[in-house]
């Protein structure tokens, strides 16, 4: 009885242990949770709420905690300006100018006019801002220019 008592009461300081220790948490674990509420922060915006210690961080440290939230900021931060460093994908007004926009502004160009017909061009080519129609009209005069 006192053997099973022995077993036992170890057992039960050796679970103690191991739940307590941190060699049981896991630092890659705690980071790619605190990833996921960064993630919804960022999508979230102006409305994000403020986060909670993520069940995979306890156990970790704080100065762990610190360095694995310096990494994403840092991650964050690269991914930011890599996403403003990328080519715009705007498309080119002139290239989305619906066909009958663009043989109506190839017209005005080429006509004996010295002016286009703005009003007319709104009708044709839909509501394109001032500095769209600027340009289109830019584009399509460099694509008939460069026509043999």
């Amino acid at each position: 009885m006192r053997t099973t008592t022995a077993v036992l009461a170890t057992a039960g300081i050796l679970l103690a242990l191991t739940s307590c220790s941190s060699d049981t948490t896991d630092p890659g674990a705690c980071k790619t949770a605190m990833a996921k509420q960064l993630d919804k922060a960022v999508d979230a915006g102006d409305q994000a709420k403020p986060g909670t210690r993520p069940a995979a961080c306890d156990g970790v440290d704080d100065k762990t905690l610190q360095r694995l939230t310096g990494e994403l900021i840092a991650e964050q931060t690269g991914k930011d300006i890599d996403a403003s460093l990328e080519p715009s994908t705007t498309p080119d007004p002139a290239a989305a100018l619906p066909p009958e926009c663009r043989t109506w502004l190839e017209a005005e160009l080429l006509d004996a006019s010295d002016t286009i017909d703005a009003e007319a061009g709104q009708a044709v080519c839909g509501d394109l801002s001032d500095a769209e129609m600027d340009q289109a009209i830019e584009d399509v005069t460099n694509d008939l220019t460069a026509a043999p």
